[in-house]
């Protein structure tokens, strides 16, 4: 090696520089590590439970479904690897058609509507024992089933004349009986029952039929009201007449008749106006002898009593068969009252034996008055 080379030296290494992190930077990393654990881990954590819902708890690592709390609307937090189940607390709609048997064993078709929500409190019970689909799997049965049984006591005829309101009300009574406090049921709606087409015509041309019957006993105790009013306006006239009898003299008669002659003369209609001859000089159309008319006795005032119906009930019967089972009946009632009436009256059956003080002949007028309107009627 040359002298040279021995002269020149070796250059020196320069020496490293380490970087460090300030505090400041340090806590803005820091921030930024858990802000972004905070975002991947959010959803996982922290769950919404919306209005009118309730939260159950589903444990993945220990005890299962949680029953003890629920947890309420609003922000809730939970370890990630749990699990949160809604469920809606508010008052459901379900629709359903119920087939079912009538007490005779017809088939009868109803649609109803059930209202319902689950018990809050118990929303983890019901999420154990029944799951989420509780409106299918445990309410439609249970309120198909009630309403069968209620309908199955019923036969066609009552059923066509049924109070929906007391049905329904029996249809609560039989879910209430089944003692569950998983789900409440607010109503059961009977929306229609349905009969079949035949059952269904013919009860209504019962029901028309029974309608007209009614019908035409309105129609017999209007014209028996209709009767009785002739008989009294009649009697009226007949009183009217015999009162103003003595009072409608010629003379009076003749001031009426120029009077009417001359209302017709002012009238505004055409109208010829032919007076008669002689000494009235009345319109023809009056005639010129009503005052020539002979004299005759003024009418008698009418006894109001003397004129009655007649009894409608001793009228000849259109159909006998009915009538004498009638009055069975009505001679069956008669016996009974006649009995209450001798055990009542025992105590003074000796003066009940006494005559009375008119006489047995007070009775005859009646019967030849009760036969005389008789002979009237046929």
């Amino acid at each position: 090696m040359s002298v040279a080379e021995d002269e020149i030296e070796a250059p020196k290494a320069k020496p490293r520089r380490v970087h460090r992190l300030s505090r400041t930077d340090k806590a803005i990393a820091y921030f930024l590590l858990l802000g972004f654990v905070a975002i991947l881990l959010w959803p996982l954590t922290f769950f919404v439970v919306g209005p009118g819902e309730v939260g159950v708890l589903f444990r993945t690592l220990t005890v299962g479904t949680e029953t003890e709390f629920v947890y309420p609307e609003g922000i809730n937090a939970k370890w990630p690897w749990n699990r949160i189940y809604d469920y809606e607390i508010r008052v459901q709609k379900q629709d359903e058609t119920v087939h079912g048997l009538a007490a005779d064993g017809l088939r009868i078709t109803s649609d109803i509507s059930i209202l319902f929500h689950p018990k809050a409190e118990n929303a983890g019970k019901l999420h154990k024992a029944i799951g989420p689909q509780y409106a299918e799997r445990f309410v439609r049965p249970t309120a198909v089933e009630a309403v069968r049984n209620t309908i199955g006591k019923y036969d066609p005829h009552e059923l066509y004349q049924v109070d929906l309101t007391q049905l329904e009300k029996e249809v609560m009574e039989a879910i209430d009986a089944s003692e569950q406090d998983l789900v409440i049921f607010d109503q059961i709606i009977i929306r229609r029952i349905q009969l079949p087409k035949e059952l269904n015509q013919a009860i209504s041309r019962k029901l028309t039929e029974e309608q007209n019957a009614l019908a035409y006993e309105y129609v017999l105790e209007q014209a028996r009201k209709e009767a009785e009013r002739k008989r009294i306006d009649a009697i009226g006239y007949q009183t009217f007449y015999s009162i103003v009898a003595d009072a409608l003299t010629p003379q009076l008669l003749t001031w009426r008749g120029i009077e009417a002659t001359v209302e017709l003369a002012r009238s505004n209609n055409s109208k010829v106006v032919i007076v008669g001859s002689g000494k009235d000089q009345l319109p023809l159309i009056l005639g010129s002898d009503i005052a020539k008319q002979p004299e005759l006795p003024s009418p008698a005032p009418v006894d109001p009593q003397r004129y009655q119906l007649p009894d409608f009930n001793s009228l000849p019967k259109l159909f006998p068969s009915a009538s004498m089972e009638q009055d069975s009946q009505d001679g069956e009632e008669d016996r009974d009252g006649e009995e209450n009436a001798s055990s009542d009256t025992g105590e003074s059956g000796t003066e009940a034996s006494q005559p009375p003080e008119t006489g047995g002949s007070a009775g005859a007028p009646e019967g030849s008055n009760t036969d005389r309107q008789q002979e009237e009627v046929r």
